[in-house]
């Protein structure tokens, strides 16, 4: 059997779970744009390779930036369900608003924050050539409302490298409570909140904390929700754990916290 070889990768912090759920929406979108793409991480880790002949990471970039993105329900900004559309096979993202899916915990904004405002300005961000990189999730940036350039858009929180930051334990003050806005990684915010959808972590005894299990094999979109909670782990199979943390003294919004190795062969 012919080895199955890459001709896109990105590179990968394995022990950021919001980066490991964007891999799992960007390998999503390479399917609904390319059906047949596969995708898988490296043996470090510390890339996400995807299979699709002919095809490029910048021109799946530039699908994400320019697609179709529709608000669901416009009588709802907080946390109506969003529709991304062309160039893609549909794809509807309301996975917070189903307790059947498993994932309604997994949400970690609330408030005046706008599903569809954020997750619109964050692909709008991805419009600057810079995004078409294989470093993608490492590029940072101020996030800005695209109706009105002079105003800011906080993103989701699902970046761990955002938390630490958030958390009056740990900065002295509540950035959120503060209403402090600060760098951003539009690329892993905007493609976890995808991921999510069809790839989610595995639930554990505690509340708020998962598991999330990265594969080394070539794997069909179809597939990645029983990889990503580990049902096909081998001896090789890493493993990682995470908080849902709560960064707000009012318990309402939340923060994906950086992940630590666990042993995936404990039970």
């Amino acid at each position: 059997m012919a080895e199955t070889l890459p001709n896109i990768s990105v590179n990968v912090d394995p022990t950021n779970p919001g980066q490991f759920f964007a891999c799992c929406g960007l390998l999503e979108l390479a399917d609904r744009l390319w059906p047949g793409a596969e995708g898988w991480f490296a043996e470090d880790g510390l890339s996400f390779q995807i299979h699709s002949p002919t095809h490029t990471l910048d021109a799946l970039i530039n699908a994400i930036a320019f697609a179709s993105l529709r608000h669901i329900d416009p009588s709802d900004p907080y946390s109506s369900p969003i529709e991304i559309g062309e160039p893609f096979q549909p794809l509807t993202i309301d996975w917070w608003t189903h307790a059947f899916l498993g994932a309604k915990d997994l949400k970690v904004w609330a408030g005046t924050m706008e599903s569809f405002g954020i997750a619109r300005a964050l692909q709008h961000a991805l419009r600057r050539l810079d995004f078409q990189s294989p470093d993608l999730f490492n590029i940072g940036i101020v996030v800005m409302n695209p109706d009105d350039i002079a105003k800011k858009k906080e993103p989701f929180y699902f970046d761990s490298r955002r938390s630490p930051n958030a958390h009056s334990i740990d900065v002295g003050f509540s950035a959120n409570d503060l209403g402090v806005t600060s760098t951003a990684h539009p690329a892993v915010e905007l493609l976890c909140l995808i991921g999510l959808q069809t790839a989610r972590p595995a639930g554990t005894k505690e509340k708020r904390i998962y598991e999330y299990y990265p594969w080394s094999l070539p794997l069909p979109a179809s597939l990645i929700l029983p990889a990503a909670t580990g049902m096909f782990r081998n001896k090789s199979t890493k493993a990682y754990r995470f908080e849902n943390w709560f960064r707000t003294g009012q318990k309402k919004h939340k923060a994906f916290r950086s992940a630590i190795p666990i042993n995936p062969h404990r039970d």
